[in-house]
C-alpha cells in the first residue's frame, strides 16, 4: 500500500510540474506570436510652435502608414487622384503654401503614406513644410 501511495504522489508531482511547464511554454509562445504580428512605430509630428508630438507604439504588422497614424492621432485626409493626402494632424491644418512632408526612417518618402507599409520597426516623421 505504501508503494502505491508513493507512486501516486510521484505521478501527481509529475503531472503538476508538467502542467506548470506546459502553461509557461504556452504563455511564452503566445507572447512571441503577438510580438511577431506587430512592429514598433515611432511617430514624430512637428509644426513649428503649433504642435510637437513624439510617440512610440506597437501597431499591427502590414498596416500602411495612414492606418497606423489613425490609431495615434486625429487626421484630416483629402482624397486626390494620387491617393489620400494628409491635410491636418492633431487639429493643425496644412493651409496656403504648406503641406505635411512625410519622412520614413530619416529619408523623405518618395511615395504617399498609403504606400508606406509597416513590415518592420519604422520611424515616421510628418513635418509641416512650406513651399
Amino acid at each position: 500500500m505504501e508503494k502505491i501511495v508513493k507512486t501516486i504522489k510521484s505521478l501527481f508531482a509529475f503531472l503538476v510540474i508538467g502542467f506548470v511547464s506546459v502553461t509557461a511554454m504556452t504563455t511564452s509562445l503566445a507572447a512571441e506570436d503577438t510580438t511577431a504580428n506587430t512592429v514598433q512605430m515611432t511617430l514624430e509630428i512637428v509644426a513649428d510652435d503649433q504642435i510637437t508630438l513624439n510617440v512610440v507604439t506597437q501597431v499591427a504588422k502590414g498596416l500602411n502608414a495612414i492606418q497606423a497614424l489613425q490609431q495615434v492621432v486625429t487626421m484630416g485626409i483629402k482624397d486626390t487622384d494620387w491617393g489620400p493626402q494628409i491635410m491636418a494632424l492633431g487639429g493643425v491644418e496644412a493651409v496656403g503654401n504648406t503641406y505635411w512632408a512625410l519622412w520614413v526612417n530619416g529619408e523623405m518618402s518618395m511615395v504617399g503614406a498609403q504606400d508606406v507599409i509597416l513590415d518592420a520597426d519604422t520611424t515616421i516623421s510628418l513635418i509641416l513644410t512650406g513651399f
